[in-house]
């Protein structure tokens, strides 16, 4: 890979009182979970996320930069000054309140072994492709409140995130590898966790650093990613499992597998490309749905 630059920064010294302030009032915005206000909506920072809190601000930042002037309006009718990245992670907190909990099984979906995806027969979303048809439905409707598109906009720009990370098309006996026990670099944690957070932050990058790095989508692969479909995108990320489960799978069962260097070098690549594939489909649905491309929607 190319080598990366390391950008220069500018410090300060405050002095001993300011620090006095500044420390504490470090100390308690840490350790706090805080809301920025919109409506009956809001901006949320959750203690955890699919894809990290940075992988989901990668996507939705990589997709404003290729967003139509009029898709642009179009968002900010809906959520205000607020950015895409902003908003990247409010999904994780609504899953969490009383009126969210039904969105709890939207963030995945779990297809077994060398079968195909097979549509319910409920209109009510059970997976996390229904969920994205839902979400892209009502955000174009203009029939719909402000209220009702906003939310779906925010549900869509997290799941259109979470089709790309593969472990949430895994498999449902282990939770999507929730249930298969690694060690990263020595700390024990899961295979899921891996994926959502330790191989983004591993980089030690700010989501706009990463951003900058990432974003040099061809045009020739920018077309061809905003021409598929939901199910294009969940059939790449089961493709992806094998590699992503490849050291589980070569120790003995009871063992513990170790994974470092020699799995971030192999699956850095392979998760840049979803971070940068989920950003520039992020922006072909919204500029298709909101910007009035007239592109033919695939059949999702």
């Amino acid at each position: 890979m190319t080598e990366r630059r390391v950008d220069s920064q500018e410090y300060f010294r405050p002095t001993r009182a300011l620090s006095v302030v500044i420390v504490p009032l470090f100390l308690v915005l840490a350790a706090s979970q805080f809301t920025v206000p919109w409506g009956e909506g809001a901006v949320y920072r959750p203690a955890s996320a699919i894809w990290g809190m940075n992988g989901h601000r990668v996507v939705a930042a990589i997709a404003e930069r290729h967003l139509l002037p009029i898709t642009r309006l179009r968002i900010t009718e809906l959520i205000g000054p607020y950015s895409l990245a902003q908003i990247g992670n409010w999904a994780d907190w609504y899953r969490g309140r009383p009126e969210g909990q039904h969105t709890a099984t939207w963030h995945y979906v779990n297809i077994p072994p060398g079968e195909e995806y097979a549509e319910p027969d409920s209109e009510t979303p059970r997976d996390l492709v229904q969920a994205m048809r839902l979400q892209e439905r009502i955000l174009g409707d203009a029939g719909r409140s402000r209220e009702e598109r906003a939310v779906a906009l925010k549900l869509l720009v997290h799941f259109i995130g979470d089709a790309h990370q593969p472990l949430h098309a895994g498999y449902a006996a282990d939770r999507g590898g929730n249930l298969v026990q690694v060690r990263w670099f020595g700390m024990v944690t899961n295979l899921h966790s891996v994926w959502d957070s330790h191989l983004v932050e591993h980089q030690r990058l700010s989501y706009t650093e990463y951003v900058d790095f990432l974003d040099f989508a061809s045009a020739e692969d920018i077309g061809a990613w905003s021409d598929s479909r939901y199910l294009d995108w969940i059939e790449e990320s089961r493709a992806l499992l094998n590699q992503a489960y490849a050291p589980i799978r070569s120790v003995e069962q009871d063992e513990i597998p170790d994974l470092g260097w020699d799995y971030v070098n192999a699956m850095t690549p392979v998760f840049e490309r979803r971070l940068l594939q989920g950003g520039i489909r992020l922006a072909g649905v919204l500029n298709r749905v909101l910007g009035g491309v007239v592109r033919p929607a695939p059949e999702h």
